[in-house]
């Protein structure tokens, strides 16, 4: 391989790892992929799968949580360019091109989000889109985002092991307030409309809508993107809109607070 220039950081978990189709990894010349396997159960793993992939790296932590995956990913990354994933994604190699080209086109460049092929409706900005500038209904997925390492790093940004699953109390939302740290740190970003990776099954903040950990989330991000009187006001709001998945409109609003009231506690940690 020649010199890697872009590195996709693929979080798994215990056998998740087994199913991990190496024909969904496509070779591509300056291209690694890290898998970090967590398997606190200490299970006898078969990754046989990848035999005679010198473009793919294994890694095993006996932790648990995806956010503290997340970050051992970010330990683990060499290369100028990383691309955040999942172990259920099939990518593009075309797109793969298409995003380190973009880096390389502009050194200034430090965060570039793209389109994923999703089963549900998402909202995107128009292409080359400044993510400095808010886009109404915009949350790039964890598997949108890519990032310049040396701003990452030199940002101090990581994942708060509060959030995502596997936290203790806040189910979903690791990359919610993980990109708008890269933000707020002064990371300069566009969102480019290019697929790199396919998902096949619905993201967890929609095929769990209505766990409580979800809601929790949800009410725990809104005064961080809305400032803490923004968020309170909406909180009713957001409790009526949870009826589309079936959550009743008191145990919506309660969740919701319970997750407000858990941000003013825990703000400096996520």
């Amino acid at each position: 391989m020649s010199v890697v220039r872009l590195q996709i950081l693929i979080a798994s978990f215990g056998r998740r790892v087994e199913g991990i189709d190496p024909a969904n990894l496509p070779r591509v010349d300056g291209v690694e992929y890290i898998v970090s396997c967590q398997n606190p159960d200490g299970l006898d793993l078969d990754i046989s799968a990848f035999d005679g992939r010198d473009d793919v790296r294994i890694h095993f932590y006996s932790d648990e949580g995806l956010s503290a995956n997340r970050n051992h990913l970010l330990d683990l990354a060499t290369a100028n360019y990383m691309l955040l994933s999942d172990d259920d994604l099939k990518y593009h190699a075309d797109g793969i091109i298409d995003l380190i080209d973009t880096f390389e086109a502009d050194p200034g460049i430090d965060m570039v989000t793209t389109r994923a092929v999703v089963p549900e409706p998402h909202v995107y900005p128009v292409d080359w889109h400044d993510l400095s500038k808010p886009c109404r209904f915009y949350d790039p997925i964890s598997f949108e985002i890519a990032l310049r390492r040396k701003a990452v790093v030199s940002g101090g940004v990581r994942f708060s092991i509060l959030t995502g699953i596997g936290a203790p109390y806040l189910a979903a939302g690791e990359e919610n307030f993980f990109y708008r740290h890269c933000i707020k740190s002064g990371m300069k970003g566009v969102f480019r409309d290019i697929v790199v990776s396919e998902h096949p099954g619905l993201t967890t903040c929609t095929h769990s809508a209505a766990s409580p950990g979800v809601i929790r989330t949800k009410g725990a991000f809104m005064p961080f993107a809305r400032g803490y009187f923004g968020a309170l006001i909406r909180l009713p709001l957001e409790a009526w809109r949870a009826r589309r998945a079936l959550v009743p409109f008191p145990k919506a609003l309660l969740y919701l607070s319970q997750g407000y009231l858990y941000f003013l506690r825990h703000r400096k940690d996520l």
